[in-house]
């Protein structure tokens, strides 16, 4: 009885190790097609999900991004109606927040803010964006150091992760090839005292052009108060 119950049991496992081998190699990241070296980006307009984190608040919502490197960005935060609800305007430091529908505007510079502010997280932005140092795809499954830096890739040599030496860190994930050009699905930026900022892109348009008057805040007739006292995020 015993012999005859060997043969079952060796395919039974047979089954599961051929069951974990198929699910494992599903999981493996394939390598991009079609990129063109060389090709970066200079301006990324896309409708966005957006969540922020610092301490026990959280907020989340969805919006439209428009970027032009290196440092320009205005991002519009939108009601389920679709109907503005709050418009983000940065250039490097300076940032402003404009509330349309009461005519407020909150500007000032985020190195201001104090540490544990979500909005702190975007004062990374320009970094956050900042092309890899190596060319794409870069060395699989390797860190590299670059004045002081820690650059990850993964296992088909896209930027992971870095680090910066003063801790704050951002992770890019699901990439995509974009007009021949590597392009992250999701963004996590995380500051060194903790907050969070998570951007996910949906159907991201590249390098299309962007109009300057876009990028800049029409604060005329609003109501000004300094950054210090936006409250929202």
């Amino acid at each position: 009885m015993i012999a005859s119950n060997v043969l079952p049991f060796r395919r039974l496992v047979l089954l599961v190790l051929c069951a974990a081998t198929l699910f494992g190699c599903a999981t493996v990241k394939k390598p991009l097609t079609g990129l063109v070296p060389g090709r970066g980006i200079s301006t990324v307009q896309s409708s966005v999900s957006l969540s922020a984190s610092s301490g026990e608040r959280t907020s989340a919502g969805r919006g439209y991004l428009v970027y032009q490197a290196p440092d320009l960005y205005h991002l519009l935060i939108l009601s389920p109606f679709g109907q503005t609800i709050l418009e983000a305007f940065g250039e490097s430091d300076r940032f402003t927040c404009v509330v349309p529908s009461r005519q407020i505007a909150f500007t000032g510079y985020l190195s201001e803010l104090p540490e544990q502010s979500a909005l702190k997280s975007l004062q990374l932005f320009r970094w956050v964006m900042a092309p890899s140092p190596l060319p794409l795809p870069g060395p699989p499954r390797q860190k590299v150091d670059i004045t002081g830096t820690a650059y990850y890739y993964d296992e088909i040599g896209m930027l992971e992760r870095k680090v910066a030496p003063s801790g704050d860190q951002v992770r890019y994930e699901g990439y995509q090839s974009i007009e021949g050009i590597p392009f992250p699905e999701t963004v996590e930026i995380r500051n060194a005292a903790g907050g969070e900022v998570r951007i996910v892109f949906d159907e991201p348009q590249l390098n299309a052009p962007v109009d300057a008057s876009t990028l800049r805040p029409e604060l005329s007739g609003m109501t000004l108060y300094p950054l210090s006292e936006f409250k929202v995020m």
